[in-house]
């Protein structure tokens, strides 16, 4: 097993999450204080739709990278395809738990989604050293 490939996959996983978040934490804040009657709502609402990204992608960095190396090449592709089943089905379940069993505002949770979404998106350009 390569250790330091998966322990490098590991922390930028890691990196991701906490960047993701912050973005949350930050979007969840503003929208508090643009919504002053409502804040803690919207507030709730920002920050489940980020946890409807940040635990699936938690989970699916969990499982892809369990293992690694050339030698376990035909682990780490079945990890990465069940990480990704992971990850659908928990943002999906989250996103169903949030919009049908709670009153959140559908704009705040949407919010919340989008922008852990953009994070992880912008993730490559933002972390990685060009050379």
């Amino acid at each position: 097993m390569n250790r330091t490939l998966t322990g490098q996959g590991k922390q930028l996983a890691a990196k991701l999450i906490r960047a993701q978040a912050g973005a949350i934490f930050l979007l969840a804040c503003v929208f508090s204080l643009v919504q002053p009657h409502f804040g803690y709502m919207y507030f709730w609402g920002v920050v489940g739709g980020g946890i409807a990204v940040i635990i699936p992608t938690a989970l699916f960095a969990w499982r892809a990278f369990a293992e690694g190396g050339a030698r376990a090449a035909q682990t780490v592709v079945s990890n990465f395809f069940a990480g990704e089943a992971l990850k659908i089905f928990f943002a999906v379940a989250l996103l169903v738990v949030l919009l049908v069993f709670t009153s959140l505002p559908l704009s705040a949770v949407v919010s919340g989604y989008i922008t852990a979404l953009a994070v992880q998106w912008l993730a490559p350009i933002l972390f990685l050293k060009s050379t």
